[in-house]
């Protein structure tokens, strides 16, 4: 008796089930939206959680359906739940700037309490605290502070020379490198020294503390790629499973690093026009400010801003990096012109590198910002309606359906990037598009790497800036050309939700030094 109440019951539990996800895959259908037809339970989500497909082409598919073709958005189902990926770039601007504050939060989400180094950054803080955090933090990223922070980037960038200039060389006067990780070492540095105030050597010691936290953080293993799925898609149940992105093991590192790092240079009184400089001025400030919440600028509230420039500042610039000597590697011709646009500027200032020089080399510029077309760090944008509960976003003239508070919205960067609606020819590498006359040309909220509007990545700038002298120290004595690993077009790691190269990018190095 008991089994046959026991299977009834599951029978009437997979009956409701049943008839709750037809009610909830009809979402679209009532509301006479074009959308995407689901797969019960996983909703448009099936190949990237069966890791078949990285999310930036999972999106270009959603983005290209055919139905869709002419229309402003389409719908889609994250698991169970509707929500809305945006094709016309009108309206992505409307979301992304024009209406942002009734789009302020991003939708991911990660613990509160359990995760806190990386819930109370600013890549996952919300309004009001986000606003206020980035309000404090902008300065580091002012002309002025570019300036200031240029000589530890440019000495990063010369310790970066002299490893090539050491590498052995074989019959060919060449050597094999996986470009990827040799660049990560570059921009460890970069961030250790700007952020941290201190020495990595990640050169000298490539499995020293820094780097390795460092590659663990964006080792895309199996589990780790499907917690990640949860904080960007199942963000509510992250304080239930208990995951972390920064795990207890980072969290330590980073603190036992920071603090004692912030309490010598409050103690010492010493400058370095780091963020170090920053966080200590705004732990200052807050103690004279009264505060009803719990957001105090302070203890983890600090440390959690040095992890976001650490995890942020080295992953997505030694991927540009290395997508770019790729790319050059494939097409000679630009690399040589590249190479001679750098010994000209070398050749005026007799071999000083400045800040002026690396905002002179225009070409540079070109390339990367077409390996950043084809290659954006994050693939997708997501925010959510930020409205109060009860209330929704009209989308006239685009439609006649509302937007309700707590709605996922994203928006396909990659596939912009790639839509030959906008940039002919997209899977061609194509610098002269972003040349200075026809970069005027590109149409506005089809090319974000770095996102757009008052979200938009807030290191924009220092990003640019240390892609810029590394590969200005790369090329100065090396050049880079296709050798018996490399692989003829770049894989996406279908693992990793941020854009990555699977397996790697491997190139065969010349050292051919420019007569300066």
């Amino acid at each position: 008796m008991w089994f046959e109440i026991t299977l009834a019951l599951m029978l009437l539990l997979v009956a409701l089930l049943y008839v709750y996800l037809t009610y909830r895959y009809r979402y679209w259908l009532r509301h006479g939206v074009i959308y995407v037809k689901p797969t019960p339970i996983v909703g448009n989500l099936g190949p990237l959680l069966r890791m078949q497909s990285a999310s930036a082409h999972m999106m270009q598919t959603i983005y290209n359906y055919s139905a869709a073709q002419d229309r402003p958005f389409v719908g889609i189902y994250i698991f169970h739940r509707p929500a809305l990926l945006l094709r016309d770039p009108e309206l992505i601007k409307r979301i992304l700037s024009k209406d942002f504050p009734k789009f302020s939060n991003r939708f991911l989400n990660t613990d509160y309490y359990g995760d806190p180094l990386a819930s109370r950054n600013l890549f996952f803080l919300k309004n009001p605290h986000w606003k206020e955090v980035r309000s404090k933090l902008t300065p580091f990223f002012t002309s002025w502070k570019m300036k200031q922070m240029f000589p530890l980037v440019e000495e990063v960038g010369l310790n970066l020379n002299e490893y090539l200039l050491k590498m052995p060389l074989n019959g060919e006067n060449s050597f094999q490198l996986e470009l990827k990780e040799l660049c990560a070492l570059y921009t460890t540095d970069v961030i250790a020294t700007v952020a941290f105030g201190i020495q990595a050597n990640s050169f000298k010691y490539p499995n020293g503390e820094f780097r390795r936290n460092g590659r663990e953080i964006f080792n895309f293993s199996t589990t780790r790629a499907l917690m990640f799925r949860v904080v960007f898609f199942l963000p509510y149940l992250m304080p239930y499973l208990g995951l972390k992105v920064v795990s207890t093991k980072q969290t330590e590192f980073l603190r036992s690093t920071m603090n004692p790092i912030l309490k010598e240079r409050e103690e010492s009184g010493i400058k370095r026009h780091d963020l170090i400089d920053i966080l200590i001025e705004l732990k200052n400030q807050s103690k004279t400010q009264s505060r009803q919440d719990d957001l105090k600028f302070e203890g983890d509230v600090l440390v959690a801003q040095a992890a976001l420039f650490f995890t942020a500042g080295f992953e997505s610039t030694s991927a540009t990096m290395s997508f770019a000597l790729y790319e050059l590697a494939k097409n000679p011709e630009m690399q040589e012109r590249l190479r001679k646009e750098i010994r000209d500027a070398l050749n005026e200032s007799r071999g000083e590198i400045s800040q002026q020089i690396i905002e002179s080399l225009e070409y540079m510029q070109m390339i990367i910002d077409e390996t950043l077309r084809l290659y954006p760090p994050v693939p997708f944008l997501d925010r959510e309606c930020s409205l109060p509960k009860g209330q929704s976003y009209p989308l006239e003239p685009f439609h006649s359906f509302a937007i309700p508070a707590g709605m996922p919205v994203y928006t396909p960067v990659y596939a912009l990037h790639m839509d030959p609606k906008y940039f002919p020819q997209p899977h061609e590498f194509q610098p002269e598009r972003f040349s200075p006359e026809r970069k005027k040309l590109i149409t506005p909220y089809t090319y974000m790497p770095f996102g757009l509007g008052p979200h938009a990545c807030i290191g924009e700038r220092f990003t640019m800036l240390q892609a810029k002298i590394g590969l200005l120290n790369f090329l100065r004595n090396h050049r880079v050309t296709l050798g018996e690993k490399s692989v003829k077009n770049i894989k996406l790691d279908p693992k990793a939700i941020i854009l990555q190269p699977q397996g790697g990018i491997h190139l065969n190095v010349v050292r051919d030094p420019l007569k300066c």
